[in-house]
C-alpha cells in the first residue's frame, strides 16, 4: 500500500504544492490528491494532510498553517477517487 509521503511527493505538481500564493496576506490553500477509492482510509487521509500541512509550513515560515476537515470519498460522500485538502495560512505578521 502507498504512504502518505509518497502520494503528496508523486502529486507535487498536480496537488497545487508547486503554484501556491504568494504575499504576506492569508491564504485558503485547496490542495486535491487522488487516491483510489479503495485505498483510501481516514487514516491514510489525515495522514497526506498532515504530511501536506508540513510542507506548507515549510513554504510559509513563520506564519500559522491550519488545516479544515478532510474530505474525500470515504469521509465525504463517496463518488470519488479525489480528496480535497484546504488549509488556512494565517497572514504574515509585521514585525
Amino acid at each position: 500500500m502507498k504512504g502518505a509521503e509518497a502520494y503528496v511527493n508523486d502529486q507535487w505538481h498536480s496537488s497545487g504544492l508547486a503554484r501556491l500564493p504568494e504575499g504576506p496576506q492569508e491564504h485558503c490553500v485547496t490542495l486535491t490528491f487522488v487516491i483510489p477509492r479503495d485505498a483510501q482510509t481516514t487514516g491514510l487521509l489525515n495522514h497526506v494532510s498532515e504530511v501536506a500541512r508540513q510542507h506548507l509550513e515549510k513554504a510559509y515560515p513563520g506564519r500559522n498553517v491550519t488545516s479544515r476537515p478532510v474530505v474525500g470519498s470515504v469521509v465525504g460522500d463517496g463518488t470519488g477517487d479525489g480528496i480535497n485538502l484546504k488549509f488556512q495560512i494565517a497572514p504574515a505578521s509585521s514585525n
